[in-house]
């Protein structure tokens, strides 16, 4: 609706094209007989005709506005604007957007029109303003708002502006700080300086490793005594593992640049040269590091390394289901792996690794008592239920079987980690296989599908999986596998039929329960994943993964006090999990609980501050209120 004019005088004291940085000129009416042509001057603005605007000007309100001035001997009146207001209209990617707004302002002894439009296009793209002088008339003309009038610009360039200076000063720490700080608002992609920040981001990381390196290098070449030598290496390792903990490895998945990937590859390689350099001096303190395993704190990052690697390495298949015990394979994600060389703990891990399958050789049991005693002290530290994985684990291949089911409930209470989940999914699996002393050869034809899936040959191994549950229709597993390989092709009646009859066979075979909940979840199938998530949970499956899956179901059919208690219940079984503190900010806004929620992405923010999403959601829930 158009607004009532008001009458707006503006004193300038400089000329009205150097306050406009933007203006094109519109022919809005024909030359006739009677009359001759007219034509005027449309120029971006901000609401009053203020001058020298900046970005933050801009950004003010809910509209964009556009000063418009008469050219030639004829003046702006009442009639004009409501004419003209009625059809002059913005052209974006094929989208059309009306005036809102209009004023009539006085500069010096003219009258203009300032004309205001919804802010639902993009300033940072051209766009044509468009005026319709009659059906067969039509003017047009393409505006371009310089960048330094987007939103955000001033404070990103002054970030910019920072950066280079210091990058230029050769304080490339801060540099590489200060400029990631630009590279990672996604908002500022737009600016012409962005590519120039993210480059010389790059540049300063790796200034930062180069130094690191000639320091590695002067101690390699030195003519120094071994103990001398390892007094400095230890040093130059904290100063490494700062560098890829603190300053490279944060930056890692924002940059995603094959240079930074480049930098961690280097800085292995070096590391990887200098641990060869005092092998031998390195053994006896090696072998001595073990025992801290049975010692260590929580708190220690590379104690929290070796037992998430070694959780990895043996929950891996490969391992526990290996009837070769001369050869054993771990299957580690390989950012884990890439973590235990970063950070100097590979060796450790194997170390440990090797006494664990010596013990379970010599004598059947794969942990030392006190490793487990210190792991169960430290449980509330750590972010995974690992002293549980661990004898789930041992007490399978113990074949304690009841036992080692027991652990793995015991573990998905507090477990988060979704391929952690899954690989105990698969060893609760093979311990239904056990208990229910299902087919042998089935079992056979199940790991031959496997075996062809991982090396590529889907039809094989599809066929292989199918002739398993042909041959034990028993087979959760095998059924499971086939719904999940379905699933992965985006077929969704058939992955949820077999992940369906996974369930109906094992009604606690939690991988399955998920997987149904992604089919309906890509489905918008709300109701349905309700249903499943709920049934798990009457099934004895009350576990973090289900909690926070119903939540999330809760949330989407706006059963908003269920979403919270389930919610609080997974962050009961573990609070250390950064996601559900997003989920449950996201339920307490959705409730207009603004304070509950800014207080639980405030704790989001606490457990992982490199991360970005809590902070995205408390400038959502300040707009909220803001609009109240």
């Amino acid at each position: 609706m158009m607004k009532r004019v008001l009458i707006i005088t503006l004193f300038l004291i400089l000329s009205f094209y150097v306050v406009f940085p933007q203006s094109v000129t519109l022919k809005v009416r024909e030359k006739t007989i009677l009359r001759g042509e007219r034509y005027v001057t449309v120029k971006f603005s901000v609401e009053g005709g203020k001058e020298n605007f900046t970005d933050v000007d801009v950004a003010k309100g809910g509209y964009y506005y556009f000063v418009c001035l008469p050219e030639g001997n004829w003046k702006i009146d009442e009639e004009f604007a409501q004419e003209f207001t009625s059809k002059v209209l913005i052209r974006q990617d094929g989208n059309v957007y009306y005036p809102e707004v209009y004023d009539l302002l006085k500069i010096g002894e003219n009258v203009g029109l300032i004309v205001g439009f919804e802010k639902k296009f993009k300033i940072e793209k051209p766009f044509e303003i468009v005026y319709p002088i009659s059906e067969k008339v039509v003017e047009s003309a393409e505006v371009k708002v310089p960048e330094n009038l987007w939103a955000g610009y001033s404070k990103a360039f002054k970030t910019y502006q920072d950066g280079i200076k210091l990058y230029n000063d050769g304080n490339y720490q801060n540099s590489a700080d200060v400029l990631f700080e630009l590279v990672a608002n996604e908002e500022a992609k737009k600016f012409s300086f962005y590519k120039d920040a993210r480059e010389k981001c790059i540049k300063s990381l790796d200034n930062i490793l180069v130094a690191l390196v000639d320091k590695f290098n002067s101690v390699v070449a030195s003519a120094m005594e071994p103990e001398d030598k390892l007094v400095k290496y230890d040093s130059l390792k904290v100063q490494f593992q700062n560098y890829v903990n603190s300053v490279l490895t944060p930056k890692l998945n924002v940059l995603s640049d094959t240079l930074v990937f480049a930098m961690l590859s280097r800085a292995n390689g070096y590391f990887e040269k200098l641990e060869n350099e005092v092998q031998a001096e390195k053994y006896r303190l090696d072998i001595k590091s073990i025992s801290w395993l049975n010692t260590e704190s929580g708190l220690n990052f590379k104690y929290r390394l070796i037992i998430d690697a070694l959780a990895y390495a043996f929950t891996s298949e490969s391992f526990w289901d290996n009837p070769d015990t001369t050869k054993f394979e771990f299957v580690l994600p390989d950012t884990v792996l890439a973590n235990l060389r970063i950070f100097g703990v590979e060796k450790d891990y194997n170390i440990f690794q090797r006494v664990c399958i010596s013990n379970l050789k010599n004598r059947g049991t794969l942990f030392e008592e006190k490793f487990l005693v210190n792991l169960l002290n430290n449980s509330s530290l750590l972010p995974q239920p690992y002293y549980e994985i661990f004898l789930a684990v041992d007490n399978y291949l113990k074949r304690n079987y009841l036992e080692s089911r027991n652990y793995i409930a015991r573990a998905l209470v507090k477990l988060t980690d979704d391929e952690l989940i899954r690989r105990l999914g698969v060893l609760h699996g093979m311990i239904f296989v056990k208990q229910q002393n299902l087919s042998s050869e089935a079992v056979e034809l199940y790991r031959e599908g496997l075996r062809k899936l991982t090396s590529g040959d889907k039809v094989g191994g599809l066929d292989a999986v199918r002739r398993a549950v042909l041959v034990e229709p028993r087979f959760p597993l095998a059924n499971y596998v086939l719904g999940n390989e379905y699933f992965k092709d985006g077929d969704f009646y058939p992955a949820i039929v077999y992940l369906s009859k996974a369930i109906s066979l094992d009604s606690n075979f939690v991988p399955a329960y998920v997987r149904l909940f992604d089919i309906y979840k890509a489905q918008g199938n709300w109701s349905e994943a309700k249903t499943v998530l709920e049934s798990a949970l009457s099934k004895r499956n009350d576990f973090w993964i289900i909690r926070i899956l119903l939540g999330q179901v809760y949330n989407e059919l706006k059963l908003y006090d269920n979403a919270v208690e389930s919610f609080l219940k997974a962050i009961n079984y573990n609070p250390l999990n950064y996601e559900q503190y997003i989920y449950l900010g996201v339920v307490y806004s959705n409730m207009k609980k603004f304070a509950d929620a800014e207080a639980i992405l405030k704790k989001a923010a606490e457990i992982n501050p490199d991360r970005k999403e809590a902070y995205e959601e408390l400038k959502k829930v300040e707009n909220l209120k803001k609009q109240k």
